[in-house]
């Protein structure tokens, strides 16, 4: 039995802004679309594909909502790192104001 992977709120995360990697797993043409400062895109299927690439780093996932950066913490937390889903993804941190940066990476 696994532990739920732990989440954090889209303002949670900008207060905070934990001085870890953010990955978004979102596509790359969604990632150009609009993306948090200073995330790197990489897609769930890479991540999924690979997860032990994150071993033993900490971590934030985002996506467009908080699905699939929910799956993909879970993958890299079994696989041994310390991931953090931000719930309400890209999305909710548009819609609550924050800043975007836009263009692939």
């Amino acid at each position: 039995m696994s532990e739920r992977t732990p989440e954090i709120g889209v303002d949670e995360f900008a207060a905070a802004r934990p001085d870890t990697r953010l990955i978004d797993v979102r596509s790359p043409d969604e990632y150009a679309e609009g993306h948090v400062p200073g995330s790197v895109n990489v897609p769930l299927e890479e991540v999924l594909a690979a997860p032990q690439q994150f071993a033993d780093q900490d971590l934030h996932v985002i996506c467009r909502s908080g699905g699939r950066s929910a799956t993909a913490a879970d993958a890299v937390n079994a696989a041994g790192a310390r991931a953090v889903s931000v719930a309400g993804g890209t999305a909710g941190w548009i819609d609550a104001g924050h800043e975007v940066e836009r263009g692939s990476q």
